[in-house]
């Protein structure tokens, strides 16, 4: 286990960048509490919250299972319960960091009479899994705090996922939960340096995972060696959680609908200070009961594209501004399922004869030669379509230009500000125009596909 280091951030001025699924960021600053009221006043002061945060840091720092249930209404015996278990399987992933930050607060936080006061705190953890996380990331909690008269003590009451401070989220929380607050065990099996986890009854099928997520890692890290710049922002390992269906697929570091195999969580980076690197690191979370869990081979194919995302996210600059229909998925889709697949040939993609019915007319949309437009991305029976059309723009471009050349157009395109600057980056990189490449591309599809 590797020791801890405690962050503990209080204080009503503390605040969080927070980057949501549309990538737009927002400074959440705490709020400050006024205390010019009567002696008898009921007043929850910032050092009481404080104090709440430094027990908590320090018990999980320590392995001191009381302290860090200190905070919690002793009369509460689930809610005791629940956060042993949290305190438990925190225990047992290998964070070099952790700690509690002041966030939000809403309610009613003192009162002039005399009565108990309940409201809400939002709670930032703060921690970093060793070799894995380029920054500290964060999971946001809403705490429901207690206060029944002047001289009682502040407890913690309730405890859930904070929802994110802006509408436009696809997450109604932040990055919550985390399998340590909703499992009830965690197994924990090494993947080179990164880690694979896994309910109990899962164990057996995270050791077969293992192995295929350090092969990814290592491909894909050797890839970027090659051919990519910026060595400092590629990962030395990933962290990756094994659900079962898509209930759980929505419920894993997010709260949301899920319809994917498997999703690669981008999480903004926590850490305090000045720093290039907005996305801090990634939770890969896979659905084993999707189809590709049925062979080695296809668990391999989807472990290489999600990794994939995961192997680029810290080169992300994007804003989630657009009024043009933004990045094309065909960019980040596409690269993906490039390096999940371009050790074989093209005839081998599991997507193959999906785009062979494409090119024939025998989909909803017919081919046009045009490259997929975000509006019509993956709609009704177009998914693998137009996954192995993201494919195939990959593999002309590397077959053309190279993959260096490649590599850069990526990156150009990612690190984009204005999301409707990241087409024409990737074409300014290759020294053509979207016509020209689109024609060429076109006429390699169907060369390829027939």
């Amino acid at each position: 286990m590797v020791a801890l280091v405690v962050t503990v951030a209080t204080g009503a001025g503390v605040g969080l960048l927070l980057r949501d699924s549309t990538n737009t960021a927002t400074p959440e600053p705490g709020a400050t509490i006024s205390h010019s009221l009567a002696p008898e006043s009921v007043v929850v002061t910032d050092a009481e919250i404080d104090d709440l945060l430094t027990r908590h840091s320090e018990g999980l720092a320590r392995g001191d299972a009381e302290r860090f249930l200190s905070i919690f209404d002793p009369a509460d015996k689930q809610l005791l319960q629940q956060q042993r278990r949290v305190f438990e399987n925190l225990r047992k992933v290998p964070l070099s960091e952790a700690g509690y930050r002041i966030l939000r607060r809403s309610g009613r936080s003192e009162d002039s009479f005399g009565r108990g006061v309940t409201f809400t705190q939002d709670v930032s953890f703060i921690h970093r899994f060793a070799d894995i996380d380029l920054r500290p990331v964060s999971e946001w909690y809403r705490w429901t705090l207690e206060k029944k008269s002047a001289d009682a003590p502040l407890r913690v009451t309730a405890v859930g996922g904070a929802p994110p401070p802006i509408a436009r989220s696809s997450s109604k929380t932040v990055y919550y939960p985390g399998p340590w607050d909703i499992w009830p065990d965690i197994t924990v099996v090494k993947a080179g340096s990164g880690i694979v986890l896994a309910r109990p009854e899962h164990a057996a099928l995270a050791r077969r995972v293992a192995p295929i997520v350090e092969q990814a890692t290592a491909h894909h890290s050797a890839y970027w060696k090659q051919y990519g710049d910026r060595q400092d922002l590629v990962p030395q390992g990933y962290l990756v959680a094994l659900v079962s269906g898509k209930e759980q697929l929505g419920k894993l570091f997010r709260t949301a609908e899920a319809t994917e195999a498997g999703v690669s969580i981008g999480m903004p980076n926590a850490a305090t200070g000045a720093d290039d690197v907005i996305v801090g690191s990634t939770r890969v979370v896979l659905d084993t009961a999707s189809t590709f869990f049925s062979s080695d081979d296809k668990i391999g194919t989807l472990t290489r594209h999600e990794l994939a995302h995961s192997l680029v996210s810290a080169l992300d600059r994007s804003s989630g501004l657009s009024f043009f229909g933004g990045r094309p998925h065909w960019i980040d889709e596409g690269f993906a399922e490039y390096l999940a697949n371009k050790h074989l040939p093209v005839r081998s993609s599991l997507r193959y004869d999906h785009g062979r019915a494409y090119l024939a007319g025998q989909l909803s949309r017919p081919f046009t030669g045009e490259l997929p437009n975000n509006d019509i991305w993956a709609t009704g029976d177009l998914g693998d379509a137009h996954y192995f059309m993201g494919e195939l723009i990959m593999r002309f471009t590397a077959d053309r230009y190279g993959d260096r050349r490649l590599v850069q157009a990526v990156t150009a395109a990612l690190q984009q500000d204005d999301d409707d600057q990241a087409e024409p980056a990737f074409y300014d990189v290759l020294g053509v125009d979207r016509a020209d490449f689109e024609r060429q591309w076109a006429a390699y599809v169907r060369q390829q596909l027939t």
